[in-house]
């Protein structure tokens, strides 16, 4: 007040008073428009305004969740980081605070390099000279394929120095179930009545969005400038027919046992119950066990990396969580595929080539013995893909299978491990002896805005098949997910008979001249 009364009555009082006032206009003009900014954007997005989220620099599974304020693009959401507490989210570019970014619910562009070159007259050698399946280059899968990005909310997690660009990574390597094969778990009603019809897990973790781009490039395609992921977690998506988010969850660990091979111990949280945390969760994959909905992912620090980890899932309303306690993990194997072929017996395609069948609990030494005896065979560079392998036709289980080229995954100019990745349908007898039965030659999905070509690092970790449709959920570029369907009979149009006894490596040759 005092100062009003200089500013109207002493202005003669000298240049002390003088810059006072100056600052004190200065001041109240931009509180006046950022309170005027403030009332009109709220009178547009909701009835009743909501206090904005502060940007946070790391997320917590305990933090306080407040609730956003910035009108959806496409449906509201519930999104869940800590849980119990939800707030109002997009599957589209969001807000925190004043802190706007590009659209992250667009497929991404990328550099001419991130592409395959499908048709491109001169390969490199690694690719130019390799051995593929029949003989026969990689293929698109078809050019009308439909496709749609798998959306995941990060306003709960940027911060201003995202502002105006894309999030460091729109979250990769998307596994999915169809909400039918739920019907026996005590989630299935609910989800029904929410409009679920897939569910689905997508992994924020490090990434390739960015790889060796020049400044110029940076900026042409909104490049995050940061160097490292702002957030680590595998993230819970309720999706609809048209693979839109319905509700994202953060999956966190309740902590009530010793977990993993660095004893991380139990934390009650002082309620009687357990405090929770978040893990990675590394290639998160979902599959059904038992009437219960389950994940395998692996965790190289806790477990090692030969290791593959199971929980249960439970899906408690917006809270989605996993026990220490009810923890397994079994070996050998790379990319490993559950499988069911009874109710109770919970087995592994743990390799593809040559097909090796384990039971997950009751792997014994005379088995890793035979693991490494059968190494000694000549085999492919074939790993699987999928999460489980699921039933097809009366006796057969369909899979996914994928290479990479060249095969040492060494840091390069083209990405920071594998790339030029190329997928194969197959499919194994549902019941022993196992054995390779059909065999697709290999393929590659078309790219969103590149429909004639594929980027170089597609990652088909999601495999579903229900009724006439098979279901794909795959990473692109090791940076965004997406889904899509096609045909069960194309599908079956592009698999080959295998005669009995032969393997992957059988069918792998150069190409023709």
């Amino acid at each position: 007040r005092l100062l009003l009364q200089l500013c109207g009555h002493k202005l003669t009082g000298g240049v002390i008073v003088f810059l006072l006032c100056y600052s004190l206009f200065l001041h109240k003009s931009l509180e006046s428009a950022s309170t005027t900014h403030e009332q009109s954007s709220s009178t547009q997005q909701q009835q009743q305004p909501q206090p904005q989220p502060q940007p946070q620099q790391q997320p917590s599974i305990h933090k306080d969740i407040q609730q956003s304020t910035q009108e959806v693009q496409r449906q509201a959401v519930q999104t869940t980081v800590d849980p119990g507490k939800t707030v109002a989210a997009a599957s589209s570019s969001t807000i925190t605070g004043s802190t706007s970014t590009a659209s992250s619910c667009s497929f991404r562009h990328y550099p001419p390099r991130r592409y395959y070159g499908l048709a491109s007259g001169e390969q490199p050698d690694f690719l130019s000279q390799a051995e593929y399946i029949h003989g026969e280059l990689p293929t698109l899968l078809s050019t009308s394929f439909e496709m749609d990005k798998l959306c995941v909310n990060q306003s709960d997690w940027l911060t201003k120095e995202d502002t105006g660009r894309l999030p460091f990574a729109d979250g990769t390597n998307p596994s999915i179930l169809h909400v039918e094969r739920l019907k026996e778990t005590p989630h299935y009603e609910d989800l029904l009545q929410q409009g679920v019809t897939y569910i689905a897990t997508i992994c924020m973790t490090n990434s390739q969005c960015q790889w060796q781009d020049t400044a110029e490039e940076v900026e042409e395609y909104k490049l995050s400038k940061r160097d490292k992921p702002i957030t680590v977690r595998t993230v819970l998506l309720l999706l609809n027919d048209h693979f839109s988010v319905i509700q994202e969850t953060t999956i966190a660990m309740e902590r009530d046992a010793v977990w993993g091979n660095r004893k991380l111990r139990p934390e009650p949280d002082g309620n009687g119950g357990f405090a929770t945390t978040v893990r990675a969760l590394d290639d998160a994959r979902l599959f059904v066990y038992m009437d219960k909905v389950w994940v395998s992912y692996r965790d190289g620090k806790a477990f090692g990396y030969d290791k593959q980890v199971l929980n249960p899932l439970h899906i408690d309303g917006p809270s989605v969580s996993i026990k220490a306690s009810e923890t397994l993990s079994f070996c050998c194997g790379r990319n490993m595929a559950l499988m069911t072929p009874t109710a109770e017996n919970l087995q592994s395609l743990t390799w593809v080539d040559p097909v090796t069948v384990i039971d997950v609990h009751t792997v014994s030494e005379s088995h890793r013995r035979l693991l490494r005896e059968s190494d000694k065979k000549k085999k492919s560079h074939v790993h699987g893909t999928n999460a489980f392998m699921v039933p097809f036709g009366d006796d057969e289980l369909l899979g996914m299978a994928h290479f990479h080229r060249p095969f040492d995954r060494k840091e390069n100019d083209y990405a920071r491990f594998g790339h030029h990745y190329t997928h194969a349908f197959f499919t194994i007898s549902s019941s022993p002896p196992f054995r390779l039965k059909r065999l697709s030659a290999e393929l590659l999905l078309p790219s969103k805005h590149h429909p004639d070509d594929g980027e170089i690092i597609q990652f088909i970790s999601g495999l579903e098949v229900h009724n006439d449709k098979v279901v794909l959920a795959w990473g692109i570029n090791d940076c965004e997910g997406a889904a899509g369907t096609i045909d069960v009979s194309v599908v079956e149009g592009l698999m080959r008979n295998v005669p009995e006894g032969k393997e992957v490596v059988d069918f792998m040759a150069t190409v023709s001249s």
